[in-house]
């Protein structure tokens, strides 16, 4: 009796464990502390969304640092994920061809910097795996002895190139007129030679996000009037999204030097610390217009010849002036650099003596957008401007009755430009 009762057990923990790990959502993120600068990148343009043609005219690179003396031996398998970027049911042979994991090969050590770094790259498609299916995948970066020990995800997406949307931003939106806020139309059409009986309000997630932050994502389900090959999405209160603000900028590119937002640099064996200007709220200055690239990082470095294992890691100490009341429900930092994580490695530190918020935060030279963020909302800071050059994401998930995974039809960017 006793075996049996231990079989069941066993049975019921190797059925549970891939129900537990549906519920990890697949995001873009380093897990460990070592693990900086990760990016997906399409085509050698970092203001692409990470979403690459199934035909495979276009090339995604994954890159990051691991920052260690000597250098650790790495791999990545590879898992298919649905519209929300959990991991759905699909068999690995259904969705990749070749064998996993794969080892990463392609390492750099850095060269003559005060912080010892690996530079680690891969790219899809590549010779070792191909991609079967489109949909959102996600590569899990771990030690080649190891599987289970994740070091990092990096997410991407593969498209049909079966729908395309066109779109509007507007400020004058249906509840109120070049204020706070901006609201999108939206027209959908599909290759209906390929996709005959598609239903477009049961087969179709249409998912739309602000600046690629998970707080603003959401689920367009109704659209407003169906036409002959194509779907409108007009006058939907989940088509307006609080305006927010243009992204705040600097730039560490010079070692020597201060440079754009930065108000002094030191260097304090191993960093050099950017000491930035003090920011003070936005949310009642009234909107000042400045290009920025909603929320993207470039890596760059001057006075060296290869940027990726010559620029140096260093720290950036942001200030903000700020009530203290804001400390009660966390003043955090915001910015593709802290992969939409709300965790202490970006919560700002309060100050009591200078009355004044402040974090140190781990980066590498180049050029970074960031704004403050307070439960979970950029406008208590940065406040709400019609004007703001917002960027939005539209991504199509066809999964009609009977399908096992959500395929993407297709993806598009819209911007504001008022």
């Amino acid at each position: 009796m006793n075996k049996l009762i231990h079989i069941i057990s066993i049975v019921f923990a190797v059925v549970i464990m891939p129900l537990q790990a549906q519920s990890l959502k697949y995001t873009t993120r380093p897990i460990v502390q070592e693990v900086k600068t990760l990016q997906t990148i399409v085509d050698g343009d970092f203001m692409k969304l990470p979403v690459i043609d199934i035909s495979g005219n276009q090339t995604l690179e994954i890159s990051f640092d691991y920052l260690a003396e000597e250098q650790p031996w790495l791999s990545y398998s590879l898992v298919h994920c649905d519209a929300e970027w959990n991991r759905d049911y699909l068999d690995e042979m259904d969705y990749a061809d070749g064998f996993l994991p794969v080892r990463i090969e392609d390492v750099e050590p850095s060269f003559n910097t005060f912080i010892p770094y690996y530079h680690y790259s891969l790219k899809f498609p590549n010779e070792n795996v191909g991609l079967r299916a489109s949909g959102n995948y996600a590569v899990l970066i771990h030690p080649e002895d190891n599987e289970g020990d994740i070091l990092a995800i990096a997410a991407f997406s593969v498209s049909d190139q079966l729908a395309f949307v066109k779109g509007e931003v507007s400020g004058n939106t249906d509840i109120d007129f070049r204020q706070s806020h901006q609201q999108l139309s939206l027209d959908f059409t599909w290759g209906q030679s390929r996709l005959p009986y598609l239903d477009p309000v049961g087969d179709v997630k249409l998912m739309v996000s602000q600046n690629r932050r998970e707080e603003t994502k959401r689920q367009i389900k109704v659209p407003t009037r169906l036409e002959s090959g194509h779907v409108i999405y007009e006058h939907n209160k989940d088509l307006i999204f609080e305006a927010g603000n243009n992204y705040r900028r600097f730039e560490f590119t010079d070692v020597r030097y201060a440079t754009l937002g930065v108000d002094q640099v030191r260097h304090i064996a191993p960093y050099y610390y950017a000491m930035l200007k003090r920011d003070v709220p936005r949310h009642d200055a009234g909107y000042l217009f400045d290009r920025d690239q909603d929320g993207r990082y470039l890596v760059h470095a001057l006075h060296v010849d290869e940027e990726i294992v010559e620029a140096e890691y260093f720290k950036a100490r942001f200030f903000l002036k700020a009530p203290f009341s804001f400390d009660q429900k966390g003043v955090y930092l915001d910015g593709d650099f802290t992969y939409g994580q709300r965790s202490e490695d970006f919560r700002m530190n309060y100050d009591e003596a200078e009355n004044i918020f402040w974090k140190d935060v781990i980066l590498k030279q180049g050029a970074y957008n960031y704004q403050y963020v307070v439960d979970g909302s950029n406008s208590i800071v940065e406040g709400n401007y019609y004007e703001t050059d917002n960027e939005y994401d539209v991504y199509i998930y066809y999964h009609p009755n009977g399908a096992r995974y959500d395929r993407l039809l297709g993806v598009a960017q819209i911007y504001a430009d008022q």
